[in-house]
């Protein structure tokens, strides 16, 4: 990646020759970006690609079969039986938002998924290493980790506004009045999840581990009729199976890793996400796009498959939070991406 003193240098042509951004990028490259899809733009980001490809590594590190075919298949057969929907958009092309924040463009969601493995497998490790834990169940960690968002597989670009869509048929979200949950995550693509689960049979253990990425077992576990035991419950009624009840003093310490990994998420979500996407917002507006534009949506999925908004947070921060440092780094990725892009 270019050093921040080459994205700085850059700086003299923002600042001294404005009127010349729109000349910054040929109409030809722009086109071209344009006329992507999200597939291609996941498939040849080198970084995006990379990490989908890390992602079935880990799964296919799992060592409990039935667990590793049944995380499989949703990752690459994603379908729902429960409401008879089979994807149209792969797991590779899918965001982990449904709108403006965390991993949101083509890749996403695999790129959202390898992050906490990652940091849970570390922390596996913290754990054996620090408090002599002797036998952390990684699979089921790992598996929670892929299963909680794969429903966002539903979560489609529409071609004519490059904004997410969802179907007509998913669950509505509810839940996050005050002094109640969090957040308004019961339904939605959580019930779409672990109502599969309960449908084909997956281990207890797996499904409250998968819901309890989104609940803390304990002080999510039920607020006023909101939280784990709830969504549990939601999810068990659609699937037309009998729910499964948290008790309290019987949680396994493995449910904590997927809620406190996928936890940290106001950084992504609030801070590098919506910084990284303003950034290509305003290098689109200088261009002559107007916010909310399908060029202006594009461009933001064509960068941030390229270069990621945690990059471009970086170089924000570094330079002293310049907008000017970051919207350089993007114009950079619209002039030339082949540095961050696969090899034909």
């Amino acid at each position: 990646m270019k050093t921040l003193r080459a994205v700085l240098s850059s700086l003299a042509f923002l600042a001294f020759v404005p009127s010349a951004l729109a000349q910054a990028v040929p109409e030809a490259r722009i086109k071209a970006i344009l006329a992507m899809t999200p597939q291609q733009m996941a498939e040849t980001g080198k970084w995006t690609k990379t990490a989908y490809d890390q992602m079935l590594g880990h799964i296919n590190q799992i060592q409990d079969r039935a667990t590793r075919e049944l995380v499989l298949d949703f990752v690459l057969r994603p379908e729902s039986t429960v409401f008879k929907a089979k994807a149209t958009q792969s797991f590779l092309a899918s965001p982990a938002a449904g709108g403006r924040g965390h991993h949101f463009y083509p890749g996403g969601l695999p790129v959202h998924v390898l992050e906490w493995i990652e940091v849970a497998k570390a922390w596996a490790k913290t754990y054996e290493r620090v408090y002599g834990v002797q036998k952390i169940d990684i699979d089921l960690v790992v598996a929670a980790l892929v299963l909680h968002d794969s429903a966002k597989v539903w979560y489609e670009w529409d071609p004519k506004t490059f904004k997410v869509v969802r179907p007509a048929w998913y669950p509505a979200s509810w839940g996050g009045d005050a002094g109640k949950a969090k957040w308004k995550w019961m339904g939605e693509h959580g019930a779409v999840v672990y109502s599969e689960l309960y449908a084909r049979g997956a281990p207890d253990k797996l499904i409250v581990a998968t819901a309890a990425t989104h609940f803390d077992p304990h002080w999510d576990l039920d607020r006023d009729g909101e939280g784990l035991n709830p969504a549990l419950a939601e999810a068990a009624k659609i699937a037309g199976k009998p729910p499964i009840v948290v008790q309290p003093g019987k949680q396994m310490l493995e449910w904590w890793f997927s809620t406190y990994t996928d936890g940290a998420w106001s950084f992504s979500h609030y801070i590098a996400g919506f910084r990284g996407i303003d950034a290509v917002r305003a290098v689109a507006k200088d261009l002559g796009y107007a916010d909310e534009s399908y060029e202006s949506n594009k461009l933001v999925g064509f960068v941030l498959s390229r270069v990621s908004d945690f990059r471009i947070y970086e170089v924000y921060q570094q330079s002293g939070y310049s907008m000017d440092a970051a919207k350089a780094l993007v114009l950079a990725v619209l002039r030339d991406s082949s540095a961050y892009e696969i090899g034909k």
